[in-house]
């Protein structure tokens, strides 16, 4: 694997989280481009760890609703 493809990857990467980003925020690619960096990848990881959670709290209630119906 040589730098070439390293950079391949980086970009590729970058651009999946750029139009994650821009789903997740409901923003402009102009918007999430003029992030801060530092901003966006936070904002990415805030934003992955809510969504986990939410189904996680979905999960938890379908399976009480579950229960209950047994």
């Amino acid at each position: 694997m040589g730098p070439d493809d390293t950079v391949g990857q980086y970009r590729k990467s970058l651009a999946l989280d750029v139009y994650a980003c821009m789903e997740l925020s409901r923003q402009s690619y102009m918007e999430v481009m003029f992030m801060p960096v530092k901003r966006f990848y936070d904002y990415l990881k805030w934003k992955t760890e809510l969504e986990e959670e939410k189904q996680k709290q979905i999960e938890e209630e379908s399976k009480k609703l579950k229960i209950r119906k047994t």
